[in-house]
């Protein structure tokens, strides 16, 4: 299926499901209150598999989206050894060429007092939605600083990574509306943090690594082992480690 059939077979699907869904659940509840409890229970469940399985196509196209940004490639070169580590200069190089406008993170080194400091920060991503009784907005944010010790050929690193999320709503119960924020500083694993939304047409604005744009439906996603693979992969290969290189140091560079 090329794009545009993907487009359009997704629109249509959308609404189809929309009207046919909200057609069975006002019947079953109907249903219900003739005494009809077997058929009215029938129709909604009918109704909730119907939207079921079209959330499941929003997340399925959002992956495939998201899968296909691009991924910082490691410099090509000799594998140092720990006894043998590569100079400082050689490692920032390597750690800055990596940087390309595709990437959704940058990769900036600048002098510390006891060494050189490696800033690797995701880009913008923002997404901000409107249906047809909800308006939202999410936002992801993330960095790591890596200090580089030249004197030892050894690192340290920490994360910083903060959400922030916005929803208004209105329904025949009134209306609400509420926010949230958090940052932590740390170390992570394996984490990925995203948001899958559709909305009305041309309703929903993704700001990204690749800029503005504006659809029907969006996807933002952070996910720091992209970025922190390449980063450790490139030290470890120029015979830099941790002060302290044990396993559990190793799970959290993925």
């Amino acid at each position: 299926m090329n794009t545009n059939t993907d487009q359009r077979f997704a629109v249509i699907s959308r609404r189809v499901v929309f009207v046919v869904g909200s057609i069975l659940f006002v019947a079953g509840v109907l249903a219900i209150l003739n005494d009809q409890l077997a058929l009215g229970i029938g129709l909604i469940l009918v109704a909730a598999l119907g939207v079921a399985w079209r959330g499941l196509l929003t997340v399925r196209r959002g992956r495939r989206a998201l899968a296909a940004r691009e991924r910082a490639e490691v410099p090509d070169g000799p594998v140092r050894g720990a006894d043998a580590p590569a100079p400082v200069d050689d490692v920032v190089a390597a750690l800055v060429g990596m940087n390309s406008d595709e990437l959704p993170y940058t990769i900036e080194a600048s002098p510390s007092s006891d060494g050189v400091r490696v800033e690797v920060q995701w880009k913008h991503e923002e997404m901000r939605w409107q249906t047809l009784f909800v308006r939202g907005s999410q936002a992801y944010a993330w960095r790591m600083e890596v200090d580089l010790d030249p004197s030892k050929a050894t690192y340290k690193f920490v994360e910083h990574s903060g959400t922030a999320a916005v929803r208004a709503a209105a329904g025949p119960l009134g209306a609400v509306a509420y926010g949230t924020w958090t940052w932590k500083k740390g170390k992570t694993s394996g984490g990925t943090s995203m948001t899958f939304v559709e909305g009305a047409d041309g309703e929903v604005r993704v700001t990204g690594p690749a800029g503005p744009r504006t659809s029907w439906e969006g996807a933002v996603m952070i996910k720091p082992a992209d970025a922190k693979v390449p980063v450790f992969t490139v030290l470890r290969n120029n015979g830099w480690r941790p002060r302290l290189d044990w396993f559990g140091a190793r799970m959290f560079e993925k």
